[in-house]
This record gives C-alpha cells, structure tokens and sequence, in this order.
C-alpha cells in the first residue's frame, strides 16, 4: 500500500513538472510572435532602378518561354543590400533568392531552384551578394495548367522586408 502511494505521488510530480515547463516553454516560444504579411504591391518597369528598404535593385531583362507542359521564365537582375539582409524572415540571412518568385496569381507560384552569376555558373544565393558578379539570373518553371488558369498576368515578385511587414515589388512579364 505504501508503495502505491509512493508511485502515484511520483507519478503526479512528473506530469505536474512536465505541465510547468511545457507552460513556460509555450509562453517562451508565443511570446512576440511576428506577423509579416504583404501590406502592399508596388509595381515597376525593366530597367528601373528600385530603391527599396535596405536594397536596391534593377531588372535588366525578363522573358517568358511556353511550351506546352510548362512555363519558364527568366530574369536578369542587379542587387545592392544597402542595410541589414532579412531575407526568409530570418535576421541577417543575405539570401534574397528566398524572396523572389514567378507570381502567377490564383495559381501556382513558385520560388526560384538556381541562380546564375555573370559567367553563367551556378552561385549559392548564400555568398552572392559577397561573392558573386553581376548581374544575377534566375529562372523560374510552373506548369502550363496552372499559367492556363490565372486571371491576372504574370509577374517577377520580390517580396522585401521591412520593419513589421513585406513590400511586394513586381515586375509584369506580360
């Protein structure tokens, strides 16, 4: 009998401490919680020099390529970080690749996989902005099925953070 009680008394302090620490760690993680959302889209033309929050790019060319399974498109770019990098809304992360997409609205969206220096070698998007010449290209593949069924045109989308939100800079490729 003194040994069930015994069991049942440890039995209790385990979950009554796993409870206090799931509690703190809850609080830990849930306590500022960042929302970043797209609070605008500001379009813009080829050859425009975009002077955004802590960077400024220019697209030099965009195409577009159909063929009847997919969609490709390909753009070629300059970028300057001009502040801190928080690309992927992770602080300090130079990777702007995170942030740019072939935007086909109410459709299928999607990053980019490579990303092509000057000399057409493939570049971690990691060191790009240390290590790579410029200008960048990227190219981006979705299905046909998806273009097919948009209701807007399709657009290059490079989302930029800034203090509590993103700014949605495209590129119309149609």
């Amino acid at each position: 009998m003194k040994n069930k009680k015994l069991l049942w008394s440890f039995f209790v302090v385990i979950i009554i401490v796993v409870g206090c620490v799931g509690f703190y760690r809850y609080n830990q993680v849930n306590a500022h919680p960042q929302q970043y959302g797209v609070t605008k889209e500001q379009l813009f033309h080829k050859s425009e020099l975009v002077k955004a929050y802590h960077v400024d790019f220019i697209v030099h060319k965009a195409a577009v390529k159909k063929s009847k399974d997919a969609v490709q498109a390909k753009v070629k770019f300059n970028i300057r970080q001009t502040g801190q990098s928080f690309y992927g809304e992770k602080k300090n992360n130079p990777n702007f690749r995170e942030n740019m997409y072939l935007n086909n609205p109410y459709g299928t969206s999607n990053p980019s996989i490579k990303l092509y220096d000057k000399s057409h070698h493939s570049i971690n998007p990691d060191k790009a902005l240390a290590h790579g010449k410029q200008p960048f290209t990227i190219f981006f593949t979705i299905p046909r099925y998806s273009y097919d069924m948009r209701n807007q045109k399709l657009r290059f989308s490079f989302l930029v953070p800034t203090k509590k939100h993103y700014v949605k800079y495209s590129l119309l490729l149609e």
